[in-house]
């Protein structure tokens, strides 16, 4: 089994699906949870595209990060 070593400059992209998936759940709650309308698709697009860092004031991306 190969392991993904996840830090704060990991691309969400990157990431096995799994992770990948839950990580765009929790995002998708957030941004259902804004007081202001966003388009969701679109911003969990954007997402993706994305590395750790760029969505820790979106999600708590702590727990995924690889421990040394």
């Amino acid at each position: 089994m190969t392991t993904t070593k996840i830090t704060a400059h990991t691309y969400v992209c990157e990431l096995p699906d799994m992770i990948q998936n839950q990580i765009l759940t929790e995002c998708e709650e957030t941004f259902k949870s804004l007081a202001f309308p966003v388009d969701i698709e679109e911003q969990l697009e954007n997402v993706k595209g994305c590395k750790m860092c760029d969505i820790e004031d979106t999600i708590d991306v702590q727990k995924y990060y690889t421990r040394s």
